[in-house]
């Protein structure tokens, strides 16, 4: 699978009480299985809120996917890149 960086663009994300960010996950994360029980290759890695914007790391077959997943969860992608490169800083490796 690719790795994909999804920026999704929301004002205040910073401040969105941790219960609406835990249940808002949650919703995703059903989109996510019934997506997968359709044979689809997706999978969410981890997200950061950071001011007015939420980053996920997504592991997927194709932009489509990601695309797809934002339709049925009704959480926009505002910019979606596959990440070329993954350098890890405790060993100064790329992989």
């Amino acid at each position: 699978m690719k790795k994909f960086l999804i920026r999704r663009e929301m004002e205040g994300a910073g401040s969105i009480p941790k219960h609406d960010l835990n249940s808002a996950g949650k919703g995703s994360e059903e989109v996510l299985e019934a997506m997968r029980s359709e044979g689809k290759n997706i999978m969410q890695e981890q997200s950061y809120v950071v001011g007015d914007a939420i980053f996920c790391i997504y592991n997927s077959d194709s932009e489509n996917l990601i695309k797809e997943h934002s339709e049925r969860s009704g959480v926009p992608a505002s910019e979606i890149s596959e990440i070329a490169t993954v350098i890890k800083h405790n060993t100064s490796v790329v992989s």
